[in-house]
């Protein structure tokens, strides 16, 4: 590290603010990696229900969270030597330390931004998997209502009783099936105008 005549005079103080300083810095290359990860995730994927889409978005949260532990633990670390007594009778100790502390805050900014972002990828997927759950029952309860009054009818015809006039009538097999057939066809292209097949 060089060092000026002034810095020099500070002695151990500046050297301490180089480390702290270069150390802080080398965390703004991973917020910015991970920031435009999940911007390219809310560009591309937001309307995706691909299992591996979650699973990528909630790796980054993880990672933003690991970051946010660390960065907030050395802001609380730096306030406390910021508000000290021997740091701010120096007006250069100060001045060096606020630096660090600015860009820890402006860090924590940058993850809690990014943590939102998780959490409206991690929402907008939720949401899209229910919208498609809610379908995906729609066209089941669809299914088994077409297949209720035929059950009924064939329930009715399918009793052993003497008295049954339709029995025996000569088509009458044939008009059931054509009855159930077009009641069937009937209830499909309904539901189908409803929008209840439309995954």
């Amino acid at each position: 590290i060089l060092m000026s005549h002034q810095h020099w005079r500070e002695g151990t103080i500046y050297i301490q603010y180089e480390i702290l300083d270069s150390l802080v810095d080398n965390y703004f290359p991973a917020i910015y990696e991970l920031e435009d990860y999940l911007n390219e995730f809310d560009e591309t994927g937001r309307h995706s229900s691909d299992k591996s889409f979650i699973h990528n978005v909630f790796d980054a949260r993880s990672r933003l969270l690991k970051l946010r532990r660390i960065v907030n633990q050395m802001k609380d670390l730096l306030y406390r030597l910021v508000s000290s007594d021997n740091i701010k009778e120096s007006r250069s100790r100060h001045a060096y330390f606020s630096d660090i502390y600015d860009h820890l805050l402006r860090l924590s900014e940058f993850i809690e931004s990014s943590l939102l972002v998780t959490s409206d990828l991690r929402d907008s997927y939720l949401s899209m998997n229910s919208d498609r759950m809610n379908r995906i029952m729609m066209l089941f309860t669809a299914i088994t209502t077409i297949f209720v009054p035929l059950t009924f009818i064939v329930g009715i015809y399918g009793m052993n009783f003497d008295y049954m006039p339709e029995l025996r009538w000569k088509y009458g097999y044939f008009l059931t099936l054509a009855a159930m057939g077009t009641l069937s066809l009937l209830m499909l292209l309904w539901f189908k105008k409803k929008g209840w097949f439309k995954l």
